[in-house]
C-alpha cells in the first residue's frame, strides 16, 4: 500500500507530491542550475512530516501560498521554515487544522499559520494582467542541483531560476497542458521536483519583486507550468483579508 506521500509521488502533477523520476511531468524538489537567491524574505520551505517537500511564500503574516499538491492531505503533519535564504535556519511554525484554503481553479492554497514577523511578497495590483508571451519569470526555491540523483545534491540555500512565458501551443507544453495558466521554457536554470509552490516573480520598473505566479509542475528538461496569479488575485486576496 502506498503512503499518502509515496502516493503524492506518482500522481500528475495537479495531484502530485514528493519528485521521482516515475513521470516525465512531475512537481518540483529543486532548480538545476540557476544562480543563489540573495534576497527573498517571503520564501518558505514546506516540510512534511518533517521532510521537506515543497516551497511557498509569505503572503500575508498570517497566510502562505503554496502548490495545491503540496498540502491537499488534512491528516499530514504540516510545517514551515520561514525568514531565512538558508532553509536550516529560521523560524518553524505549523499550519492551523482546518485552515488550508484551495484556488477554485488552480493548483494553488493558501495556509494559515500564527503570524510570522517576515516581510510578504506583494501580490500584482488589481489591474494586472495576465504576463505576455516573451516575459521572463524569476522562481525562487530549494533543492536538489543535479539530475538524475536528487537526494544527492539537495541545496540548504535558496536558489532561483529564470523561465520564459511561451505559448501553449508549443509542442514542448503538450504535457503540462491543463495543468496551469503558463507554460515556460528555461532560460537560467530549471525548478524539477520538491520546489512546487514557488514562487514565480515578476518585477516592476523600480525592482520591486511582485507574484505573478506559482510553480506547480516541471516535464525535467525544458518547460515548466505556474499558476497565474492574476487571476486567482481577487481569491488570495479574499481569503488573507487583502485590498
Amino acid at each position: 500500500m502506498f503512503s499518502r506521500r509515496s502516493f503524492a509521488a506518482l500522481v500528475a502533477a495537479v495531484a502530485g507530491g514528493a519528485a521521482l523520476a516515475v513521470s516525465p511531468v512531475t512537481p518540483a524538489q529543486a532548480i538545476v542550475g540557476g544562480k543563489l537567491a540573495t534576497s527573498a524574505p517571503w520564501a518558505v520551505r514546506v516540510y512534511e512530516d518533517g521532510q521537506p517537500i515543497c516551497t511557498g511564500a509569505v503572503v500575508a503574516p498570517r497566510w502562505i501560498i503554496t502548490a495545491g499538491h503540496c498540502v491537499r492531505f488534512d491528516n499530514s503533519d504540516i510545517s514551515f521554515r520561514v525568514g531565512r535564504l538558508d532553509q536550516r535556519r529560521g523560524q518553524v511554525v505549523k499550519r492551523i487544522p482546518g485552515h488550508t484554503v484551495f484556488a477554485p481553479n488552480a493548483d494553488v492554497a493558501l495556509v494559515e499559520i500564527p503570524p510570522v514577523k517576515v516581510t510578504p511578497i506583494p501580490l500584482p495590483a488589481k489591474t494586472a494582467t495576465p504576463a505576455k508571451r516573451g516575459t521572463p519569470l524569476t522562481v525562487q526555491g530549494w533543492g536538489a542541483t543535479c539530475e538524475p540523483n536528487e537526494s544527492s545534491c539537495q541545496s540548504n540555500l535558496l536558489r532561483q531560476a529564470t523561465v520564459r512565458v511561451i505559448a501553449h501551443t508549443d509542442k514542448r507544453c503538450d504535457l503540462l497542458a491543463g495543468t496551469a495558466d503558463y507554460c515556460a521554457e528555461k532560460r537560467s536554470g530549471l525548478p524539477v521536483g520538491g520546489d512546487s509552490g514557488a514562487p514565480a516573480l515578476t518585477y516592476t520598473k523600480k525592482g520591486r519583486a511582485v507574484l505573478a505566479g506559482v510553480f506547480t509542475a516541471s516535464d525535467r528538461e525544458a518547460v515548466v507550468a505556474v499558476a497565474d496569479i492574476t487571476k486567482a488575485r481577487a481569491w488570495v486576496a479574499k481569503t488573507i483579508g487583502a485590498k
